[in-house]
């Protein structure tokens, strides 16, 4: 049977392969043409003969059944190249139609899922860069090119190929389609599913091609069989004459249709090339990168609309075909370093070689990135250069804002507490160098909390805000002043020999003083009481002097207030310490009777999947007064400063452990623990052991790490959160994007969730500053694969904007108000 491209799969398969074409049996040529020539000249010796005895001898009559025998054995060789010559056809309709397609198609979807792969390793820090539908589409009509090919005509052997490739591309397909929709993927997911879908592709091209290789060498040997049996046919012609004329016209007509359907599947081919070439095109026109692609002579052969666009060349002006090193005369944008930019921008000094990453900045604000790539070919060798640019301005500016919001503080605009610790770390290690002097002031204002509990935290803010402002008109450049939380403010002054000090602490209080506030209708009057520590009369590091500051402060309170005091340590002892071993007492007291009592506030999922986990707040009763709740926002500062942070950090674990055994249906509760837990060696091994003794899921823990600036030694916390999630437990990151340090540990600290700062999300309606910042913010933990919260959501439009955002979680009144263990366990009817 022979093959047809238009039967089943099945009966193509069976009808023809490159191996049952061996097993055809052929005459044996040589034995045919000597057999031939010697019956043809005893043909011509018996006719002479019986023309001269003008009688038909019994000889001549053997000559004429030879000479039939003849002319059938060439009616045979007829055939059988007739045979050959259709085989022939349909070796060339499967190698046009089936083969060479197949091959075609496949390169083509090998090669644009390398030029995506390419892009996504090009964009790793930018991925939503990159346009995945122009490739998806691509893909499909590829693969359905191939599909149709495959069925029209397979084997076992390519529809098994096919079938792989198949099922990886439309799993490739539907990652790109989900990656699509959220415009946030996993980078090396995508590559993994990219390469194996390549790798399909190529090895079906590899077995087309194999087929086709054999199928050519099969048309060798049917093409020196017909050769023999061409001169065989033209011996039998010498016989038998006009008789074998027609086969021999077949022939050839046939061979002519051969070669006329192999012209019509290459010019096909060279039109399905072009459409592929206009594809491709039409990518690199959509994309917002800049291609510049120079021959190996150094000539340019193709710019993309990006490219122009970026480097502001009008689109008519004559590029194609014109030397690389001229292209920047068609550009009107001027550079901010000429002899920067003429040394390396396209300039590379091996031609074989990828450039370094360039940066390039324009007199207009605008930066662009360069990469050089050799294109190279497997036979040719250096085909020629590919240039590439992308404008990363706006990703720039956004990195300069994240750096402000770093290490200034968002209400004042003044430096925070990170900046501060920094610029005293400095001043203390340059004047230890110098032998020089400087002082700390430390004030914050007398009245504020009444303030605060009386007219709202609103007007607390506006007076926050106008007492930044006032104390910053007496600052100069080269003093540092900072707001550290809450109302306390720092100022640091260099100090030079004999200088007199007093007088900024006297116009800070006069200044504030004099300052008149209206709220609600009330004019007031505030005051500050201003400390001040001098290096090094009073403390050589900068705890002592910090701490030294503050003593000095609260010794002007004590003074009457509106005043500002020096430190001594003779009024040191007297005041500050006092009240820090009163607090001691209290919180002693309250862990020996166990009245520290657990609160907890839910946090739940934005897309409206209700509660996802608990966190935890703690409250102790006063001892002296056990109806009265002490916030933490009372006890916690001096805990820390007296180091029972430390014991309460693990009575509060020790008693949600035990909530969390006692119920299990109950939500995974957040746990926070200070800073100051760092230090402590034997909190992860205390949490491990309570974890086995209550026989709790660890992913039912969460720990919750605060004041994150306290951490002294970056070390110490990634062994300590390494311990944390080894013992299965998950770890929150609180306050983030409160300070530059934080995105530092964001760095080096596995964590699994972020929670960002308050101060961002608590005006987040009103601030179009904190709402970019915000969304900076979720970028980053999706890009990172982390979960985030967001705090103090209060309102409707707030969380509204948080989903829009992307972030994960949210906590505030609005959701939920921080109550007691038994009204939690109501609420959640447990």
């Amino acid at each position: 049977m022979l093959f047809s491209p238009y039967r089943s799969a099945t009966h193509s398969s069976a009808a023809f392969s490159p191996h049952s074409m061996h097993k055809v049996s052929f005459p044996p040529v040589t034995k045919i043409l000597k057999y031939w020539t010697t019956s043809f000249k005893t043909w011509k010796k018996t006719k002479t003969m019986a023309q001269r005895s003008n009688k038909t001898p019994p000889v001549l009559k053997k000559v004429y059944q030879l000479v039939g025998v003849q002319l059938v054995m060439a009616a045979l060789a007829m055939a059988v190249i007739f045979q050959h010559t259709q085989q022939q056809h349909e070796i060339y309709d499967r190698l046009g139609n089936f083969h060479a397609p197949s091959i075609y198609y496949a390169d083509n979807l090998a090669a644009t899922l390398e030029n995506l792969i390419f892009d996504l390793k090009l964009n790793q820090n930018s991925p939503e860069k990159i346009n995945i539908r122009n490739p998806s589409y691509t893909i499909k009509s590829q693969l359905a090119a191939i599909n149709e090919i495959i069925r029209q005509a397979s084997d076992p052997e390519t529809e098994k190929a096919f079938q792989y490739l198949q099922e990886e591309t439309q799993a490739l397909l539907k990652l790109l389609q989900n990656t699509d929709a959220s415009q946030h993927f996993d980078n090396t997911q995508l590559i993994e599913a990219l390469t194996a879908t390549r790798f399909r592709a190529t090895q079906l091209s590899r077995l087309h091609s194999n087929l086709s290789e054999q199928l050519r060498e099969l048309l060798e040997q049917l093409d020196r069989k017909n050769t023999a049996l061409l001169i065989n046919l033209a011996v039998a012609a010498l016989l038998a004459g006009g008789l074998l004329l027609a086969p021999l016209v077949m022939i050839i007509r046939r061979m002519v249709k051969v070669m006329e359907a192999s012209e019509t599947s290459e010019r096909q081919l060279r039109e399905a090339a072009e459409r592929e070439k206009n594809q491709m095109t039409a990518l690199l026109s959509a994309m917002n990168i800049g291609v510049l692609f120079e021959d190996k002579t150094g000539l340019v052969d193709f710019v993309n609309p990006a490219f122009l666009r970026i480097w502001g060349i009008n689109a008519d002006a004559p590029i194609s075909g014109n030397p690389l090193r001229n292209l920047l005369e068609y550009s009107p944008s001027r550079f901010s370093w000429p002899e920067h930019a003429s040394k390396f921008v396209l300039q590379v000094l091996d031609t074989h070689e990828i450039s370094e990453r360039f940066e390039i900045e324009f007199n207009d604000g605008r930066i662009l990135t360069q990469l050089s790539f050799p294109v190279l070919s497997d036979e040719k060798g250096l085909m020629g250069r590919l240039w590439i640019y992308e404008d990363i301005t706006l990703e720039r500016q956004t990195a300069q804002q994240l750096l402000y919001v770093a290490e200034h503080d968002p209400l004042t605009g003044l430096y925070n507490r990170h900046r501060f610790q920094k610029q005293l770390d400095y001043m203390l290690k340059s004047a230890m160098r110098n032998n020089g002097r400087f002082a700390l002031l430390y004030f914050d204002l007398d009245e504020f909390k009444y303030i605060n509990d009386n007219f709202g935290h609103s007007a607390g803010d506006t007076v926050l805000l106008r007492t930044a402002s006032e104390i910053s008109a007496l600052v100069r450049d080269v003093e540092m002043f900072a707001r550290l939380g809450g109302d306390e403010f720092a100022i640091l002054v260099s100090l030079k020999d004999g200088q007199n000090l007093s007088a900024l602490p006297v116009r800070i209080i006069e200044t504030i003083a004099s300052v008149p506030f209206r709220l609600r209708g009330s004019n007031l009057r505030l005051t500050a009481s201003v400390g001040v520590a001098l290096y090094p009369d009073h403390a050589i590091d900068a705890e002592d002097l910090v701490a030294h500051a503050d003593a000095a402060m609260y010794h002007a309170k004590r003074l009457g207030k509106n005043t500002w005091s020096l430190y001594s340590p003779e009024a040191d002892q007297s005041g500050s310490m006092v009240e820090r071993m009163s607090w001691s007492r209290r919180i002693g007291l309250a862990l020996e009777q166990n009245l520290l009592e657990l609160y907890f506030q839910g946090i739940y999922r934005t897309d409206g999947g209700g509660l996802s986990h608990l966190e935890v707040l703690a409250r102790i009763h006063d001892p002296a007064d056990r109806s009265r709740l002490i916030m933490p926002g009372l006890f916690i500062p001096f805990a820390e400063k007296t180091g029972q942070i430390i014991e309460i950090d693990h009575r509060i674990l020790e008693l949600s452990m035990a909530l969390l055994a006692r119920y299990p249906t109950l939500p995974p509760l957040a746990v926070n623990i200070s800073g100051r837990s760092f230090d402590d060696h034997t909190l992860p091994d205390f949490i491990k052991n309570r974890l086995m003794h209550y026989r709790i899921e660890p992913k039912r823990l969460i720990i919750e790490l605060t004041e994150t600036e306290a951490v002294s030694d970056l070390g110490d916390a990634q062994r300590f959160i390494e311990a944390i999630s080894q013992a299965g437990c998950r770890v929150c990151l609180d306050d983030f994007g409160s300070g530059f340090s934080t995105f530092t540990y964001l760095k080096y600290l596995n964590v699994d969730i972020l929670k960002i700062d308050g101060l961002f999300v608590r005006d987040l309606k009103n601030n179009r500053e904190n709402q970019l910042f915000v969304q900076a913010m979720a970028t980053i933990a999706q890009g990172l694969h982390k979960l985030i919260i967001a705090e103090y959501v209060e309102n409707g439009e707030t969380l509204e904007l948080l989903q829009k955002f992307g972030v994960d979680f949210a906590q505030g009144f609005y959701l939920d108000h921080p109550t007691s263990q038994s009204d939690m366990l109501h609420k959640l009817k447990i």
